[in-house]
Parts: C-alpha cells; sequence; structure tokens
C-alpha cells in the first residue's frame, strides 16, 4: 500500500464534520433566501401565471441552452488537448453533462471534483490536466459574467443596482483579472519555485508532504500550458458564445412570462443569477438562485408574481435538462466510472505485491 492510501483516521472525521457543517449552513442560507422570495408571494397568483406561460417558449430557451452547452463542451475540448493528448468533442460530452448534472443534484459542486479526479480515465487525460482545465473555465466564465453583468448595469439608471451588488461586481472583476494575469505571466516562476523546494525539502520532510508539494507543481505547471495567450484569448471568445446560448434561455423564459424584449435586462437576470450560484446553498443551488432572479426580474419592472413565476422556469429551464442529459449519459456510459475503477484496482493490486 502506498503512503497515500494509508488512512487518516485524525483527519477524516474531521472533514466530514466540516462538510455536514457547510451542508447544513447552506441548506439554512437556501431556506431563509426562499422566505425572502415567498414572503409577500400568493402562491395562487404564480400558480396562475405557470398555467398561462406560453410553453413553446421553452423549447426556444432549451434548444438554445443546447448551443451554448456545445460551446463549452468544445472549450473543454480544446484544453485538454493544449495539455495533453488529442480527444474527440464527442468523448469530452459525456463527462461534462454527467458532471453537470452530478453538481446540480450534489452539494459542494462535488460533480467538478469527479470531471477532474474520476473521468479523465475514461479519457485518457491526466487528472492533473483535467483539474487545471477546471481551474481556467471557472476563471473565463466567471469574468464573461462580470462583463455581462457590467454592460446591463449600464442601461439601468443610477443606483437601481443595490450599492452591495455593485461592490461585490468590482471586487469580483479585480479579483478574477489578477487570477488570470497571474495565470499567464507566473506560472512558470511558480513551477520552478515549487520543484525547488521539493527537491530541497525532500531529504528531511514527510514524503506526504513531499508529494504534495510535487502534486502542486504538477498542477502549476499543467495550468502553465493551457494559459498561453492564444488560448486563454480562444477560451474567452468561446466563453461568450456558451452564455449566448444560456442568455436565449432567459429571454425566451422572459417573452414567455409575459415581459417585453429587454436584452439588458436578460444580461441581468443571467449574470445575476449565475453568480448567486457561488454562494453556499442546498443542492441544486436552490434559494439564493431564485432570490438573485426575482431581484433581477423587479428591477426590470416585473411584477411580484412575474419576478417569482420567472426565477421558477429560469431554475427548471437550466436544471432540468442539463440533470436530464447527465443522467442519460451516467445511464448508458458505463465506462466513465468503470475505468476507473480499473485503474484504482490495479494499482491497488500492484501495492500488494
Amino acid at each position: 500500500m502506498t503512503m497515500l492510501d494509508e488512512p487518516a483516521p485524525l483527519t477524516a472525521p474531521r472533514k466530514g464534520k466540516n462538510n455536514i457543517v457547510r451542508l447544513v449552513i447552506g441548506c439554512g442560507l437556501s431556506v431563509a433566501c426562499l422566505y425572502f422570495v415567498f414572503r409577500n408571494i400568493r402562491l395562487k397568483d404564480v400558480e396562475h401565471a405557470l398555467a398561462t406561460f406560453h410553453w413553446p417558449y421553452l423549447i426556444v430557451g432549451v434548444l438554445s441552452l443546447a448551443v451554448g452547452y456545445s460551446a463549452r463542451i468544445f472549450r473543454w475540448k480544446m484544453l485538454l488537448e493544449a495539455c495533453g493528448p488529442r480527444v474527440t468533442t464527442a468523448a469530452c460530452a459525456g463527462p461534462f453533462l454527467a458532471s453537470i448534472a452530478l453538481n446540480n443534484v450534489l452539494p459542494f459542486r462535488l460533480g467538478d471534483v469527479v470531471r477532474a479526479l474520476v473521468f479523465p480515465t475514461a479519457l485518457g487525460v491526466t487528472k492533473t490536466g483535467a483539474t487545471a482545465t477546471l481551474v481556467l473555465e471557472r476563471l473565463v466564465d466567471l469574468l464573461t459574467l462580470l462583463v455581462c453583468l457590467t454592460v446591463a448595469a449600464s442601461f439601468f439608471p443610477k443606483r437601481a443596482l443595490p450599492a452591495s451588488v455593485v461592490d461585490i461586481v468590482i471586487a469580483l472583476s479585480v479579483m478574477g483579472s489578477v487570477a488570470l494575469l497571474g495565470l499567464m505571466l507566473l506560472t512558470g516562476p511558480i513551477v520552478r519555485l515549487t520543484r525547488w523546494f521539493a527537491t530541497r525539502i525532500e531529504p528531511k520532510a514527510p514524503a506526504k508532504l513531499v508529494v504534495l508539494v510535487r502534486a502542486i507543481a504538477d498542477l502549476v505547471e499543467a495550468l502553465q500550458s493551457i494559459s498561453r495567450i492564444r488560448t486563454v484569448f480562444a477560451a474567452l471568445a468561446i466563453s461568450f458564445v456558451a452564455w449566448a446560448g444560456e442568455l436565449g434561455l432567459y429571454l425566451a423564459l422572459m417573452q414567455g412570462t409575459g415581459m417585453a424584449f429587454f436584452l439588458p435586462g436578460g444580461l441581468l437576470l443571467m449574470s445575476m443569477a449565475t453568480i448567486a450560484t457561488l454562494v453556499p446553498s442546498s443542492p441544486g443551488y436552490v434559494g439564493p438562485y431564485h432570490l438573485a432572479a426575482f431581484t433581477a426580474a423587479h428591477l426590470m419592472g416585473g411584477s411580484s408574481t412575474q419576478a417569482m413565476t420567472l426565477a421558477i422556469l429560469c431554475h427548471l429551464g437550466v436544471w432540468l435538462p442539463t440533470t436530464v442529459a447527465g443522467a442519460i449519459v451516467m445511464a448508458f456510459n458505463r465506462n466513465l466510472f468503470k475505468a476507473a475503477r480499473n485503474q484504482a484496482s490495479l494499482a491497488a493490486s500492484g501495492d500488494t505485491t
């Protein structure tokens, strides 16, 4: 048995307890957000609004969402090839959709963990490379959404947006930009520094610490390979296409509820609702998503009933198709998990022989 496979009786229970605390806090925040949304809403009015919704708009919106997710899958394929062997877009589609579905139903975005540590085996790519692509994806998506939110806010009267929202946007924009610039400019020196540090501590440090430092160096090196200027700008361009596809869903649902077509309003709705998923909550982003979407619809002049109906439909339109698609992939592509199990079995038998 290797050093990494040894049990950690002191840290595992503590980690499990921390996860439980985080889950309880997240569920509490979800309940609080839902209370603020529903406290002045008559459910009968929402039921009537849902019954009179023009459902063909949902079909158009879901088709637009499919275009957006196709762009995301192609972007992941491009990033994987930047740090590893060639893969096809079709091969990347299954693991990507399965991870989204797992994110939708499990806490702590565990679908991302599975995409980084389990699915790479089925694709023939390294776990380090897959993890690096996730880091860059998140940074690029965040910056794209912040640009969308900034553009949307410029069309609204001054002080129409809460000051706290503006402060959060500025803070996230600065942090995201600095992180992306750091990836493009500083990964090389960081790799050399961590490898030098690992060499210096190797004779006297615990083996686990040396392994950890080397793993960090490998991750930063993978980030260096995918954070070249051309690759980053290509990822940003594809990200705008992806979010344009998702924007089509929000605009279609706005039309279906009887709200006027207002492109900046759709950008505001999509950006606020998506950024709200960064807030700890229950699985499925229930609560913070609805509160953000409800607030954005109100800022566009929608009634409380329209805002609540739109929040429910937006969550349904984003959550249900991606969850169903990912569930179908996992049901019919057992190799996603089987390959990782086989690799783990081989590694275990190699440790014991």
